[in-house]
C-alpha cells in the first residue's frame, strides 16, 4: 500500500506533460509545478465530466499527502499556481485529457484497491474506529461489502498484477494487516496521517459504490 510510490508516478507525468505543455514567466518549484497539476486535473476532470467524483477525491488525497510539512509559501504557491492552471485549461486540451487517458488503468488497479480493502477491513471491525463510522455514513454496508469483493475478484481474474507485482491474496492480507495497524495507532504520534486515510477511504469507497450503480 505504497501510495506514496503511487503519487511519485503521477508526479513525473504531471511533470512531464506540464513541462510539454506550460511555458511560465516565473520560474516555479517542480514539486509545486506537478502538485498544481495534478490538482488541476482533480478539478477540470470532474467539470469536463472526465473522471468521476472518487478519482478526483483519491488524486486530491494522495496531493494531500504529498503536501505534508510544506512550508506555508509552497502551500501559497500550489494555490496561485492551482489556480492559473484551473483557469487557463480547457476541457480538450491535451495536457489535461492525455495525463487522464495515460492514468485510466492505474486509477482501478492501483488507487482504488487500497481503499476498498480498507474499507472492508474496517467495516468487518467489531468496533471500528470513530473515524471511519462518521464518514462512512451507510447503515448498511452489506452491499457495499458485496461490490468490494465483486471489484477485487475481478482485479484478481485480469490477470494485472496487484501493486508491487504482488498476487492479489497476498497484497490485499498485506494491506489489511496495515490498516488494522493504522486503525491502532489513532492515539500514537502520527495519528492524525491515519485518521485522516481511514477518513478518506470511508468516503471515497461509498462514492465509488454510488458511481457504480449509476
Amino acid at each position: 500500500m505504497d501510495r506514496g510510490q503511487i503519487m511519485k508516478s503521477l508526479a513525473v507525468l504531471a511533470m512531464a506533460v506540464a513541462a510539454c505543455a506550460t511555458v511560465a514567466a516565473d520560474p516555479v518549484p517542480s514539486k509545486v509545478r506537478s502538485g498544481a497539476f495534478v490538482e488541476m486535473v482533480a478539478q477540470r476532470g470532474v467539470e469536463c465530466g472526465l473522471l468521476k467524483r472518487w478519482q478526483d477525491l483519491s488524486l486530491r488525497a494522495l496531493s494531500l499527502q504529498d503536501r505534508n510539512g510544506w512550508a506555508e509559501e509552497d502551500v501559497a504557491a500550489l494555490r496561485a499556481e492551482t489556480a492559473r492552471l484551473v483557469s487557463a485549461t480547457a476541457c480538450d486540451a491535451e495536457s489535461l485529457t492525455l495525463w487522464i487517458e495515460e492514468s485510466r488503468k492505474g486509477f482501478d488497479s492501483e488507487m482504488l484497491p487500497p481503499y476498498l480493502v480498507a474499507y472492508k477491513t474496517l467495516a468487518e471491525m467489531d468496533a471500528p474506529p470513530r473515524v471511519f463510522s462518521a464518514t462512512s455514513l451507510r447503515l448498511d454496508k452489506a452491499p457495499v461489502l458485496a461490490a468490494i469483493d465483486r471489484k477485487l475478484e475481478a482485479l484478481a481474474a485480469s490477470g494485472r498484477p496487484a501493486e508491487g507485482g504482488k498476487p492479489w491474496p497476498e497484497y490485499i492480507d498485506r494491506t489489511s494487516a496495515a490498516i488494522l495497524g493504522f486503525a491502532g495507532s489513532l492515539e500514537a504520534e502520527g495519528g492524525d496521517e491515519a485518521a485522516a486515510w481511514i477518513a478518506q477511504s470511508g468516503m471515497i469507497v461509498e462514492i465509488w459504490y454510488e458511481e457504480e450503480r449509476e
